[in-house]
């Protein structure tokens, strides 16, 4: 087994085989084990609850891009409150600090790889933190895999336990996947219900067509036919406004059938 190096104080740490989490006995830094390094480990609480969490999914299902129906007859299938491990890496990239995020397990959930790790959140992950009711996933991809496609000299590099609910949902028969990040609130999918363009293309059609018989009839009989242009601009842009919004009804809160 090679000598681990405590990341902070550089002293050798004494680790047990199979263990992933040691403390340094000289500066009490906890970091993580990885196959061929010790990083520092932290974890990033949630800030956002689970009640919350739901009220967010909603909103983003009754937004303008989202299937029209879609908010009343979406159904929660299954919410998990997971931390996700994520490595963090803080490097110099032409005189300025960059951080890079990338995923420490194999996933096809959808933003794990454009995840953001706020500065200044994080908590060292201890036997003291508190990971609550939440799942921890544990890692599966060493660090040393992500090394060559960094840019710039490194600062410092840790395993960072990320706050996710992963949320499976049905609507129409079909499953879709997606996440709230438990940090910011911010909505990941990789497909979804989306509402139809055909009639926002056909109000656009109808409003170029009108421009463009003014253009011609501005050009052949008057120049006042030009103002045909401009209203068809105006009057195509707020018809397309008004057949992708509507008018959002009561409904009760999403339920989680999960």
């Amino acid at each position: 087994m090679p000598d681990f190096k405590c990341p902070k104080c550089g002293a050798i740490l004494q680790v047990k085989p199979g263990t992933q989490m040691a403390t340094c006995s000289f500066c009490g830094t906890v970091t993580y084990i990885d196959r061929s390094s010790a990083l520092f480990f932290y974890l990033l609480p949630f800030s956002i609850e689970e009640n919350a969490a739901k009220g967010i999914f909603k909103r983003w299902t009754a937004g303008p891009a989202q299937a029209k129906d879609l908010e009343t007859t979406v159904k929660i299938v299954k919410i998990t409150k997971e931390f996700f491990p994520v490595f963090r890496f803080r490097r110099t990239v032409a005189g300025r600090e960059t951080v890079y995020a990338k995923p420490a397990k194999g996933t096809l959930l959808p933003g794990m790889q454009n995840l953001v790790i706020p500065p200044g959140n994080v908590v060292v992950y201890d036997e003291k933190a508190s990971v609550g009711d939440a799942e921890v996933i544990q890692p599966d991809i060493a660090i040393d895999s992500y090394l060559p496609e960094l840019t710039g000299d490194a600062i410092d590099q840790s395993l960072v336990y990320f706050p996710i609910y992963e949320i499976t949902y049905e609507y129409k028969n079909k499953t879709y996947n997606a996440v709230i990040d438990g940090s910011s609130g911010e909505v990941h999918t990789t497909s979804s219900p989306t509402r139809s363009s055909l009639a926002y293309i056909a109000v656009m059609g109808l409003a170029f067509a009108l421009g463009l018989l003014g253009g011609l009839l501005g050009v052949f009989v008057n120049w006042l036919f030009f103002i045909l242009i401009i209203a068809g601009f105006f009057a195509g842009k707020l018809l397309a406004a008004r057949v992708v919004a509507r008018e959002k009804p009561a409904v009760p809160e999403v339920k989680n059938n999960g």
